[in-house]
Formats: structure tokens, C-alpha cells, sequence
């Protein structure tokens, strides 16, 4: 997999990178809301094979103590090919100088971060609005 992290490269579609985190689990996005998203953060990677993009994740960043790091997805068709395992590694190569990683992961893959060294919050919290806390609570991410 080749990887590139400059999300200004003209191989970026944001429609691909959309459909890819829906069809990797998360929200439908809209796919001017996800290049406006990934602009905005720190840190970003996009993974192709073969020149379809199969991969991406972003981080958002202080520089000094903390990450956020958000929507990583492998495509479904890539997933057990070692492809996470590599996005994974490159993202930890990038952030880990940077302090303590935070993800905010979908309770099937926290046993993927888990085998990558992220351990369960015991005291995280969300503020949101009333319809995504009640979303948040039936998909089982808070109580």
C-alpha cells in the first residue's frame, strides 16, 4: 500500500474518501464536510493499492501533549490483509512524539486498537447535542 499524507494532492477525491468511511462502518458523510474535515486537521493519510484509495485517517493535534485521531478505515474488501496493521504503524510513527493519542473508536474494532497499544478509557466524556447523545447511547458508545 502507498500511503500519502499530503491532503492537498490533486489523487484525493472527496467522494471516494466519503464513500470509503461509509462503507467502512462509520457515519454517511458528506463529502464536502469530510474535505472541509480533513483540511482541517493536523495530520492526515490516504492509502492506495493499485491506485484505488483503500485506507485513510486524520489526527488532529496540539504538537506538545495530546492527539485526536479520527476516522480510520481500511475498505472492507482490505481488511486482514495486514493494510490496518500498516496505516497503524505509520500513524504511531507520526504521533507518538507528540504525546497521549485519543481515538474514538466503533466498539466492534476496539480490539484492532487494543492490539496496537490503546487501552479503554475508563473516564472520557462527550457533550453533543441532544439527537446525537441518544444515537450515541443506542449504538452503545455511552451509557
Amino acid at each position: 500500500m502507498i500511503i500519502l499524507t499530503d491532503k492537498n494532492d490533486a489523487k484525493i477525491n472527496w467522494q471516494e474518501v466519503a464513500n470509503l468511511i461509509e462503507s467502512g462502518g462509520l457515519n454517511k458523510r458528506n463529502p464536502c464536510e469530510v474535505e472541509h474535515a480533513f483540511m482541517h486537521s493536523t495530520f492526515t493519510w490516504f492509502g492506495f493499492e493499485a491506485g484505488e484509495l483503500v485506507a485513510t485517517a486524520r489526527a488532529i493535534s496540539d504538537l506538545t501533549w495530546a492527539s485526536y485521531l479520527a476516522d480510520v478505515v481500511v475498505s472492507p474488501a482490505f481488511q486482514g490483509t495486514g493494510l490496518g496493521k500498516q496505516l497503524m504503524l505509520m500513524i504511531k510513527e507520526t504521533l507518538s512524539p507528540y504525546g497521549k493519542t485519543f481515538i474514538y473508536a466503533v466498539p466492534d474494532k476496539i480490539p484492532f486498537y487494543e492490539k496496537h497499544g490503546f487501552c479503554v478509557l475508563l473516564t472520557g466524556m462527550v457533550c453533543d447535542k441532544s439527537e446525537n447523545l441518544f444515537t450515541l447511547r443506542k449504538n452503545g458508545y455511552i451509557r
